[in-house]
This record gives structure tokens, C-alpha cells and sequence, in this order.
């Protein structure tokens, strides 16, 4: 289904040079103020507009023709006179543009490099140390992570540990200088030299 969107999207797009893009090109001439112009250099204008647009298809100029009569042109025209070749392909550009980008991501789907599911043993060391590199700049971020309950267990154990350190040097402390033990729990206002 795909490759066939595809394929009718690309057929829209070839261009139709010819009789089609001359009647649209003189339909253009035909909406603005230099109609009246004698059938020779009608002809000759024609002939080098169809000249300049024959990379267009046809339905791409007549909807061009179409936004420079309602106004709407995306192009850089100023709105007077006739647009010239070069602004009628601009609007052309930006008409085909739609198309152009489903037709890429219609391709970027199906010319898509098929992946065999059965990884070896190298491609499987690679990939890990891809992750570990992943996780590595993950934890350099600035994410906010929470802890688990292990870990903050494991920080309260050594919090405990440290305290009872400094506790033990404080009585060794206290019990050399002559003092009484204190309650660990009482404020400290005596100072230890």
C-alpha cells in the first residue's frame, strides 16, 4: 500500500510540458492587467513562460495561477503585474512541498535497512556498552533521581558509624581530661580542649 502511495505521489509530481502548461501560463496573462497584448508577443511570452515552468506539472501551476488570482501566494511577489517565471516556480516549490515530504517519509519507511533480530556476540558487547555509556551521561545530568530504600539504609549505617566514632573520641576525650561522660543525648555546652 505504501509503495504504491508512493509511486502515485511521484507521478504526480512529472512534469507536463506541453499545450496543458501553455493554456494554464496564458490563463495567468489573461487575469492581469497586460491582457490585450497583440497575439505575436502573447505567443512569445507564453512560449518562454512554458519554457521556464516545463520541470512543473501542469496541476502544480494551475493551483499557482489559481493563489495569484485569490491572493494566498506563499512566493515573493508583490501582487502586481504578471508573476514572473521565477515566482510562478517558487509557489510551484511550495505547493509540491507537501508531497514531496510524504513521499520521504513514505521512503524513509520502506528503503529502511532491515535489522536481523539475532544479534552476535560482538554487535551484543557493543549495544552493553552503549548502555553503560547511556547510563553513565544519564547520571551526569541534572535528572533528579530518587533513592531507593537500600541506599538510603546503606548512607544511615554510615551516618551511625561516623557518629559513634565521634562519640567514642569525645568520651576518650572526656574520660583524659578528667570529666564525667556525657549523655549523648544532652546539649552540648562544655567544650573538651
Amino acid at each position: 500500500m505504501l509503495e504504491q502511495r508512493r509511486e502515485e505521489l511521484r507521478a504526480s509530481l512529472i512534469p507536463t510540458p506541453g499545450e496543458a502548461v501553455e493554456d494554464v501560463v496564458l490563463a495567468i496573462f489573461t487575469g492581469s492587467d497586460t491582457f490585450g497584448m497583440d497575439g505575436r508577443e502573447t505567443d512569445a511570452k507564453v512560449a518562454i513562460y512554458a519554457q521556464h515552468l516545463e520541470h512543473q506539472p501542469t496541476w502544480a501551476i494551475e493551483k499557482a495561477r489559481l493563489r495569484f488570482g485569490r491572493g494566498g501566494w506563499k512566493c515573493n511577489w508583490n501582487g502586481r503585474g504578471v508573476p514572473s517565471p521565477q515566482n510562478i516556480n517558487a509557489e510551484c516549490s511550495f505547493i509540491t512541498l507537501d508531497i514531496e515530504g510524504e513521499i520521504a517519509r513514505i521512503s524513509s519507511i520502506l528503503d529502511a535497512e532491515l535489522v536481523d533480530n539475532e544479534p552476535t556476540e560482538d554487535e551484543r558487547k557493543e549495544a552493553v556498552a552503549r548502555w553503560e555509556q547511556i547510563k553513565a551521561e544519564m547520571g551526569r545530568s541534572n535528572v533528579i533521581t530518587e533513592r531507593t530504600g537500600d541506599e538510603i539504609a546503606k548512607e544511615r549505617a554510615e551516618q551511625l558509624r561516623a557518629n559513634e566514632a565521634v562519640e567514642r573520641r569525645d568520651a576518650e576525650a572526656r574520660e583524659r581530661a578528667g570529666l564525667a561522660p556525657r549523655n549523648s543525648f544532652a546539649p552540648r555546652t562544655e567544650t573538651v580542649e
